[in-house]
């Protein structure tokens, strides 16, 4: 069974959808967005650490986890406008937002349409869109042994995953997560292709990658970097796609020391 920290579980009504979060410490808002799986659950060993410097928040997206589906949202667009209505709803005027794979793209189109919203943006294992010659790949139609083998590096991780029980409860919410991501693929709306308007961006930046990403590899953090002005690039060692359940101690102190570091002035 998955242990979760000791979080507040909250839900709020958006588009006559409930939808759920969790929230946690005291300080700054941060907003961790998840990558595909769309589960709040993906940063459950990164939270303890950062909820002792930030209040740290942490959504389902409509039609994942345990949040209701939005009939509208049919893309990342939509993803990013729904999480625009997230915040006014919760009442955060501006927060720290950390974007993963693809919540990384969700929180670069923030960034541009909103930049007043944020403090600062720090994005995992993400890109601006795509680079010819270089796949990313997606774990929707994917089994588990096989995201397993696509998404993580280190042994140890791929082993405690594999030994992991599930509840049911838990297992459902997989599965809808799953089929709520397919539906996003299948509409093709789900990369944007930002790499031209990447110099708008003003907001403190940090771009962490992976050197054995095989699903977004390391190139397109460092052209996020060569995109981005001011911008903060750190690739982790011996590290698959899987940043927060690979390397939770070391994601969580890159983005307390960045934000401590960089965004007095803002």
């Amino acid at each position: 069974m998955v242990e979760w920290p000791m979080m507040v579980e909250r839900n709020v009504t958006i588009q006559n959808g409930s939808i759920r979060y969790f929230e946690e410490g005291e300080g700054e808002p941060l907003l961790l967005l998840p990558s595909a799986s769309g589960r709040a659950s993906e940063y459950r060993e990164v939270i303890p650490i950062l909820s002792k410097f930030f209040h740290v928040y942490a959504v389902d997206y409509p039609g994942f986890g345990r949040s209701d589906s939005i009939p509208s949202i049919e893309g990342i667009e939509d993803l990013s406008g729904f999480i625009l209505d997230w915040l006014d709803t919760v009442g955060l005027e501006r927060c720290h937002l950390v974007g993963s794979s693809l919540g990384g793209w969700i929180a670069l189109l923030l960034a541009l349409s909103h930049p007043e919203r944020l403090r600062s943006l720090i994005l995992v294992a993400t890109s601006a869109g795509r680079l010819p010659g270089v796949p990313i790949v997606s774990p929707s139609g994917m089994n588990f042994k096989e995201i397993l083998q696509r998404f993580y590096h280190r042994p140890e991780v791929r082993e405690k995953l594999a030994r992991q029980k599930t509840t049911p409860a838990e297992r459902e919410e997989i599965l809808r997560s799953s089929r709520a991501l397919a539906r996003l693929i299948e509409r093709k709306k789900v990369v944007p292709e930002l790499h031209d308007r990447l110099h708008e961006i003003r907001i403190p930046t940090l771009i962490i990658g992976a050197d054995q990403d095989r699903a977004i590899p390391p190139v397109y953090q460092e052209r996020l970097h060569s995109g981005i002005l001011g911008s903060i690039l750190s690739i982790f060692s011996e590290t698959g796609h899987a940043v927060a359940a690979e390397r939770p101690e070391e994601l969580a102190d890159e983005i307390i020391e960045f934000i401590s570091e960089n965004t007095k002035k803002h």
